[in-house]
């Protein structure tokens, strides 16, 4: 039984230590190695075909030089789309760098840990290791040939788009670009460079997206909007404010539309976490073309309000109003332009449009009462005579009233008389009378109006109200003598002579007119709230008299007069300054104290005659008039 046992160990034991003899052989043989290849390169080590094996660093870098001249050799041609380029290494300043490359030599299998030097040395005694050169480049060189190669070879992408062909909207497809990878073509150019072989090279390249993959939507659009003819509709209005039949304002055909749309890149959300938003091809209204258009029509639509017109009733102390005045109505451009905008995506056979216009009620509505304005009474009037008138003076006189009966002056408000006159035409009623203009009375429209605005000068002046524009006529009339007496005239001649007084209390101001042909008599009633304020007048002083000239006679300019006869057109009578003190006072403090000074130049009679006539002696005589 012994000796069985005996027999089966001793094989074992042998080859215990077989593996131990042959673990400590391949100890001792690594050790070895590392002795006898300590300054050398290790076994298995090739550089460009030449066995590096057992070579010290001076053999390596002599090897390293050799190699470094033969990559002046042509080596590789660049294909880049339609270009290509055949590079030595020298156009690129290439070299290997001898010490580099030894360095690299020598570290094969000596880095790492022990294991790791051990394995890497095994491995590369049994499968070999190539060395790769460490080259060097003029990196600036290589830039600049990356660069020219990029602007030669990019063909850049094409967006999706819209276009019109008679009259048919079609959608221009999108399409990619091509653009040299510069970075990857860099790493490539190196590799290729440091071979020592020719290489035929097609430098890798990247696509491009275009930013408008799809103008689907768009195109649906534009076809939505060149569909039909594009009418813009201005509404209209009665004379009473009440809306009439609208008309249309102008058109936009079919074939035009396209020039009245524009396209533009927007970006759309999508949802999506890698590419939450892309971006997409709008339509809108070419606003900029159509806003002159739409502005055109501002004077067609706009209106300036106007506020209601009452009387007061003496009895009631009531309001009644006689006109309810007319609001305010402004054209909305911006509105309209988005409401074509709007229009425009609907599939209708016509996109139809109406103005936007915003209507404002006027500051003083027909419904304000008494109370509402603070008017609780008559605070003054004023009364002016004009008995032999012609029939167009009192014509005008009548007309140029009626344009202030029932007008409501806003408290710490100016009244101008030439903005509730308006327009003096015959159009608007009025007649060609005698007017003052220069040196001359001469005939024009209008004639009487001054006769008006001084009856408002007289009621505002007992009224205390401050006078803010007067100016006095260019010679003293008679018709505004009568009553206050000279010196309390106004004239008027729009737009540049105008008369104004401010209505400095806190309550309205209610003006009534009074026109009385039977009486020729014209007055002014102002109605408001009294605050205590009153007024008076000094005497008027009339001084620097300067007698008017001698009578002149002129030929008639018309040609009616028949032989030997004459008429007079102009009146004489002398310069003068007038002045008058007006003192305004309310509980003992004066408010205005002021010096109305009127200066008045002389005025000459003037005649004009008919053929055969012989003016009398001493006269001034013209052949013209």
């Amino acid at each position: 039984m012994i000796g069985f046992i005996q027999a089966a160990i001793r094989p074992t034991y042998l080859i215990l230590s077989t593996l131990v003899f042959s673990l400590i052989g391949s100890l001792i043989a690594l050790v070895g190695l590392q002795i006898a290849y300590a300054d050398r390169v290790l076994p298995g080590v090739r550089f460009q075909g030449a066995d590096l094996s057992g070579k010290r660093a001076e053999e390596v870098f002599e090897i390293a030089k050799v190699a470094g001249a033969s990559l002046r050799a042509p080596l590789v041609t660049l294909r880049a789309g339609d270009r290509s380029v055949t590079l030595r290494a020298s156009d690129l300043g290439l070299n290997v760098d001898p010490a580099a490359t030894t360095q690299r030599a020598m570290q094969i299998g000596r880095t790492g840990d022990l294991v790791e030097r051990v394995l890497t040395q095994i491995e590369t005694w049994w499968a070999g290791a190539e060395v790769a050169p460490v080259a060097l480049m003029d990196e600036g060189a290589l830039n600049r040939l990356l660069a020219q190669l990029a602007v030669e070879t990019e063909i850049s992408p094409r967006d999706a788009g819209v276009s019109f062909e008679n009259g048919v909207v079609r959608e221009t497809p999108a399409q990619a670009g091509i653009a040299l990878d510069a970075d990857r073509a860099a790493r490539v150019i190196r590799v290729a460079l440091t071979t020592g072989k020719p290489v035929d090279l097609a430098l890798p390249t990247i696509s491009i997206a275009p930013r408008v993959r799809s103008a689907a939507s768009a195109a649906s659009i534009a076809a939505q909007a060149a569909g039909a003819d594009l009418v813009v509709m201005a509404p209209r209005w009665n004379d009473t404010g009440e809306p009439i039949q609208p008309v249309e304002a102008f058109r936009i055909t079919r074939a035009d539309m396209p020039n009245f749309l524009i396209f533009e890149e927007v970006s759309a959300t999508i949802g999506t976490t890698l590419s939450p938003t892309q971006t997409e091809l709008s339509v809108t209204v070419h606003r900029a073309r159509l806003r002159p258009m739409i502005e055109a029509l501002t004077a067609a639509v706009n209106q300036t309000p106007e506020n209601a017109r009452f009387v007061f009733d003496d009895a009631t102390g009531a309001l009644s109003p006689i006109s309810k005045g007319r609001d305010q109505r402004t054209l909305n451009v911006e509105a309209t332009l988005d409401a074509i905008a709007a229009a425009l995506r609907t599939a209708e056979p016509e996109h139809r449009v109406m103005l936007v216009v915003n209507t404002t009620p006027p500051p003083i509505p027909a419904t304000a009462t008494a109370q509402d304005l603070g008017i609780t009474e008559l605070i003054t009037q004023a009364t002016t005579f004009f008995k032999g008138s012609s029939s167009a003076r009192l014509a005008n006189i009548r007309v140029a009233a009626a344009r202030f009966h029932g007008i409501v002056i806003p408290p710490q408000s100016t009244f101008s008389f030439n903005r509730f006159l308006g327009a003096v035409s015959t159009d608007e009623g009025f007649e060609e009378g005698l007017i003052i203009v220069g040196d001359r009375t001469i005939k024009g429209v209008g004639g009487g109006v001054c006769q008006v605005s001084t009856t408002a000068y007289q009621a505002a002046l007992r009224a205390g109200f401050p006078i803010v524009e007067r100016y006095p006529h260019g010679y003293r009339v008679s018709y505004y003598e009568r009553g206050m007496g000279p010196g309390f005239d106004a004239a008027v001649f729009s737009p540049l002579v105008d008369m104004k007084f401010f209505n400095d209390t806190d309550a309205h101001l209610l003006i009534e007119t009074y026109f009385d042909q039977a009486r020729a008599t014209l007055t002014f009633k102002f109605y408001g709230k009294r605050d205590g304020r009153e007024v008076s007048f000094s005497q008027p002083l009339i001084e620097n008299v300067v007698p008017h000239g001698p009578d002149i006679y002129e030929p008639d300019p018309e040609g009616k007069l028949g032989e030997g006869k004459v008429r007079q057109v102009d009146y004489a009578v002398d310069g003068a300054t007038i002045t008058v003190q007006r003192t305004v006072t309310r509980a003992g403090q004066i408010l205005i104290n002021e010096r109305i000074v009127s200066k008045y130049q002389p005025w000459q009679a003037v005649y004009q005659f008919g053929p055969g006539f012989t003016p009398p002696e001493g006269a001034i005589v013209k052949t013209k008039p």
